[in-house]
């Protein structure tokens, strides 16, 4: 018997198709790992219409896509099993589609219907691809929207995305200009040796830090405004003066 102790040298010597023999183990192990026919959330069977089993990619949990559009907010959605988060997702589409359980639906509906006398209805890979360019092309369409419907708020910290990072949230806060920006735009333009900029996620109270500092920014434009010249009658010139210099400016030309 062959005994191999590389872990990634026995991986890669494994068969994609294994023999019979080990086929109903390996299904049977499989079965005990992962649920093929229902979603763990609300029990109810997959199917190709809007229950496709979709996998959380920062996990690999397998959630229908029934319930994991109830989780999806804001390009975000949270494994309900593990609370793992997945960020810039443009629609619940775009995640992966479980390709064991969609094969062993697909393989059931066409058995079914080779019973009965028909031909294969579905086609696994080609229903794949077409559902992958139809949720880019929806993703797409997506994006074109949010482009239009800004300020957009997070609703975890009520603070606004950037309008130029569209997935990034304005959870800085510049003193200097009295803007908010995204950790990007904070790099990129408020790094001057000027500019304060402070973590709004390290203020407890965001909305009363931001209305005193907007409130002092309002009284500093306003005595800006106030400043009144004393009258200083050096500085004061009339035309009689003006002739005056240009006379003692001839004179010293002629010199």
């Amino acid at each position: 018997m062959k005994v191999i102790q590389n872990p990634t040298q026995y991986f890669f010597e494994q068969s994609n198709n294994p023999s019979n023999e080990y086929s109903d183990k390996i299904n049977a192990f499989i079965g005990k790992l992962i649920n093929h026919k229902s979603c763990l959330l609300c029990k109810q069977d997959y199917n190709i219409k809007d229950r496709l089993p979709r996998i959380l990619i920062h996990c690999g949990h397998t959630i229908c896509t029934q319930c994991l559009n109830n989780f999806y907010r804001n390009r975000r959605v949270r494994c309900p099993l593990c609370l793992k988060l997945v960020k810039h997702l443009d629609s619940i589409d775009r995640l992966p589609i479980n390709h064991t359980i969609f094969n062993k639906m697909a393989e059931e509906i066409n058995k079914k219907s080779r019973f009965h006398g028909g031909t294969d209805v579905i086609d696994p890979q080609q229903y794949l691809f077409t559902q992958f360019q139809q949720s880019a092309v929806q993703a797409q369409k997506i994006r074109q929207q949010q482009q239009n419907q800004y300020p957009q708020i997070d609703p975890d910290s009520g603070l606004e995305f950037c309008e130029f990072h569209n997935d990034r949230v304005k959870h800085f806060f510049c003193m200097k200009h009295k803007i908010t920006c995204c950790r990007v735009c904070s790099d990129m333009i408020h790094q001057k040796k000027d500019c304060i900029v402070v973590d709004l996620y390290e203020i407890e109270d965001v909305p009363a830090f931001l209305k005193e500092a907007y409130k002092l920014n309002q009284e500093n434009n306003c005595q800006n405004n106030n400043i009144e010249f004393l009258p200083d009658d050096d500085n004061n010139f009339n035309d009689d003066d003006l002739e005056g210099e240009f006379a003692q400016n001839e004179s010293l030309k002629s010199l």
